[in-house]
């Protein structure tokens, strides 16, 4: 029979009995036409595009044909030609970099950086020294004013229009449509977003003097943010990690002016853990577009973990960079994601490496092994029996291994629980098929009983692009909630 459920997102539930499923680093496509079956496909690795004088990505940003970073305390410019130019120093902090532009009648890039903001003068490429000092975290533009804003003071400022150098002291607005003070900003035109502990409001240009900037009538909302650099825009939506009155830890998206929660009781329940054991507040997100599909990107660096929505399915799924010393998965480590030159280019915390996003690449930055893993629903012995699996197949793609080296017969490997995942046997493999060998099927045999459940586990480790569609069961006594007879 076929293995039900077995092509799906992670969804591991507070009890394993319910659901134990898991999904890192390959994501759901469902099929379009309905006629053909989802699939499991790879996230992509990196390949190595150029290495900075300074260590520590924290923000990239591409408009106009120019593509700026911030890495460390150096502010510089990546070319396609795999150059890159450092023009001048910045103040940092633990925090992410922002950056923005004011377009052709400007010409300047606004740069936050540890709590200051600086302009870059794109037509000199001089870097001046603080405009703002200790009331930057959170920068953007909209409608030729650049917009500052820092969470200790609360203050939304404007610069003059169309120059980010000068910004008029008097000319700032604070919160007084609810008690609660702002934490965090982000500009999705033509809204600016302004959220604060336990509430929020959308901001939009009302044409006013001196000050242009108003609160939207009737579009405050009861979703605060619980980690401020969660904040992003993607597509048509703004995302962000929630708090509110009740509580914490609610990933929310807000298309037009209603946010409404997007998680899963199973990433609910992950992120109540992650901030039982570590803390939430840290909470990072990275947004980029691929193949279809738009990722809105939630890292935990404390946590080490990473979830990642996708906007097409409204699926989520897990990544993470595999710590073979420890023997666990770190959260994902880019930091920084810009595409640029007709590709993705991403910068990590820890390194002075500027890599390119990859389909076709099964490695990390670093040239690390991509650890893909697929956990699926649980298999149940049938009425109180004992259940038998003959044989367990896996409907990998197979004849994708490289010409030469670590790939050349690159191999699956399966590990199965007899307790809802909570224990592991021993590891087997089977090859996936040599470059060419198109007609190789994946399966093993003897696979024990149980009289309880059974999970499979598959990792594939070797460097070549995973396509999973399917898996089935040749057995006795087997029963699934999905199809309670076998």
């Amino acid at each position: 029979m076929n293995y039900p459920a077995f092509v799906g997102p992670s969804n591991a539930s507070q009890s394993a009995l319910a659901d134990c499923e898991r999904t890192v680093n390959l994501y759901v496509e469902p099929n379009d036409q309905g006629s053909g079956r989802p699939a499991l496909y790879p996230t992509p690795g990196a390949a190595a595009f150029v290495s900075a004088a300074d260590v520590g990505t924290r923000a990239l940003f591409t408009m106009n044909a120019r593509t700026l970073a911030v890495i460390g305390p150096g502010v510089s410019e990546i070319f396609g030609t795999k150059t890159i130019t450092r023009y001048g120093d910045v103040a940092q902090d633990g925090n992410p970099a922002q950056i923005t532009m004011n377009g052709i009648t400007g010409n300047q890039a606004l740069i936050a950086s540890g709590g200051n903001a600086y302009v870059l003068n794109l037509s000199t490429n001089v870097l001046s020294g603080a405009v703002l000092a200790g009331e930057a975290q959170h920068v953007g533009m909209l409608d030729g004013f650049g917009i500052a804003f820092h969470p200790t003071l609360g203050k939304l400022r404007i610069s003059a229009l169309n120059d980010f150098t000068t910004w008029d002291s008097t000319q700032y607005a604070l919160r007084s449509s609810a008690p609660d003070k702002w934490k965090a900003m982000i500009v999705n035109a033509p809204d600016i977003v302004l959220i604060g502990e336990q509430s929020g409001d959308f901001w939009y240009d009302a044409g006013t003097s001196p000050f242009p900037y108003a609160p939207r009538p009737g579009a405050t909302f009861k979703y605060g943010i619980a980690a401020p650099f969660s904040l992003a825009v993607a597509g048509d939506s703004v995302l962000w990690l929630s708090q509110n009155a009740e509580g914490a830890g609610l990933v929310v998206r807000a298309r037009g002016y209603v946010p409404l929660p997007i998680g899963s009781y199973a990433l609910d329940t992950a992120i109540a853990r992650y901030q039982r054991d570590a803390t939430i507040a840290d909470a990072e997100a990275l947004v980029y577009q691929r193949a279809g599909h738009t990722f809105y990107v939630l890292k935990f660096p404390a946590a080490g973990a990473t979830w990642v929505y996708d906007l097409r399915t409204g699926l989520w799924h897990e990544r993470g960079q595999w710590n073979s010393a420890a023997n666990r998965f770190d959260a994902w480590h880019p930091r920084a994601i810009t595409y640029a030159f007709g590709q993705h280019l991403i910068g990590e915390g820890a390194t002075a490496a500027i890599s390119v996003l990859d389909d076709t690449v099964g490695v990390e930055a670093d040239g690390s092994a991509m650890r893909r893993v697929r956990i699926p629903p649980a298999l149940q012995a049938k009425d109180g029996g004992r259940l038998y699996v003959d044989r367990f197949e896996v409907g990998i793609e197979p004849g994708v291994g490289t010409a030469t080296g670590q790939g050349a017969n690159p191999v699956a490997a399966l590990r199965i629980s007899r307790d809802n995942a909570k224990t592991w046997g021993n590891e087997r493999t089977r090859p996936i098929g040599r470059l060419g060998e198109t007609k190789k099927r994946v399966f093993w045999t003897r696979n024990g009983s149980s009289d309880t459940s059974w999970v499979p586990e598959i990792v594939i480790t070797d460097p070549v692009p995973t396509r999973i569609v399917s898996a089935s069961i040749v057995g006795r006594g087997l029963q699934s909630p999905q199809q309670p007879a076998a």
